[in-house]
């Protein structure tokens, strides 16, 4: 006989979490002591759990990471459909509490997925890769402000600050390989795509935290993930200029670096952004089709059944 799934839904703020089940109603801290006292209620449950919960702001990261080590299911869903299903219910007032009733009738209905161990992993991974970027920013910051510093206290100061976040950066790109190596699929991944010239680990790191759907695309819903697809600005008669736009920012200005690197060293790649050169097309539109093209062989080597050297 197939067991009863029922679904919890947590509504997460930064210092409590409102769960809902059926008609019962409770509210745990946001932190390591509630989220032991909501896995112990679940585990009391006769009936198997779901948790299903949506992106807080990184509030939500603690929590499903102990929800997930404690072997129970949990799904992490978008805020937009979420609050479009409650709109469709006719539910307009909008409390943590009601959110937490919300997300439980929208599990009951739409049955998401859940969070599985290598997504947990790539969670992890994803979270180091942000900090290391920011500290990249922030060291990048410091040694401009220190060019005009005059004052010897201040300046001292200042490379104290850009010695110590050096070796947090360090430390980082330590703990990313560290990660990267302790997983299977994304050691495996990180060997293909650095087999591409132009490649590298740091790049790597970055697609395999920020771009999870890297290898289940196809070539255009990559290129438009990122912003690296050139959109038409047409209108009657008039033909107007095409141009990228959104995606992710953060990958696509990895990816530029990758393609300055590739236009130079990869036989391909070099090749191709010469022959755009050579059709007149500016320096900067050759460049950005460049990301495209290795964007879409990066994409094609992480497909499955597929190698490349």
């Amino acid at each position: 006989m197939k067991e009863q799934l029922v679904y919890l839904g947590v509504d997460i703020a930064k210092s409590y979490l409102d769960a809902a089940i059926g008609n019962e109603k409770r509210r745990f801290s946001n932190d390591a002591i509630g989220h032991r006292q909501l896995i112990e209620w679940i585990k009391q449950m006769p009936a198997s759990v779901q948790v299903i919960c949506e992106p807080s702001g990184g509030y939500e990261r603690a929590l499903v990471q102990a929800v997930a080590g404690a072997q129970l299911k949990i799904s992490l869903v978008p805020a937009n459909r979420v609050r479009q299903f409650a709109r469709a219910a006719g539910i307009l007032a909008k409390t943590d509490r009601i959110d937490a009733e919300v997300l439980c009738a929208f599990g009951k209905a739409m049955q998401p997925g859940t969070i599985s161990a290598s997504q947990l992993e790539q969670e992890h991974l994803r979270e180091l890769e942000s900090q290391r970027r920011h500290l990249t920013h922030l060291l990048v910051m410091e040694q401009n402000r220190a060019a005009r510093m005059s004052n010897l206290c201040v300046c001292k100061l200042n490379r104290r600050l850009i010695i110590q976040i050096k070796k947090q950066i360090e430390q980082l790109d330590l703990l990313i390989e560290v990660r990267i190596k302790a997983s299977p699929e994304l050691s495996t991944k990180a060997e293909k795509l650095t087999a591409i010239s132009g490649v590298g680990a740091r790049t790597a790191a970055l697609l395999l935290a920020q771009m999870p759907e890297l290898g289940q695309l196809n070539r255009r819903q990559v290129a438009v993930l990122v912003g690296v697809a050139p959109f038409n600005r047409d209108s009657g008669r008039m033909r107007g200029k095409r141009a990228i736009y959104g995606g992710r920012r953060q990958v696509r200005h990895g990816l530029y670096m990758a393609a300055l690197v590739a236009a130079r060293h990869n036989p391909i790649l070099r090749q191709f952004y010469l022959r755009l050169r050579a059709a007149g097309k500016p320096a900067k539109l050759a460049l950005t089709a460049t990301m495209r093209k290795l964007l879409i062989v990066l994409n094609s080597a992480l497909k499955p059944d597929l190698s490349y050297a």
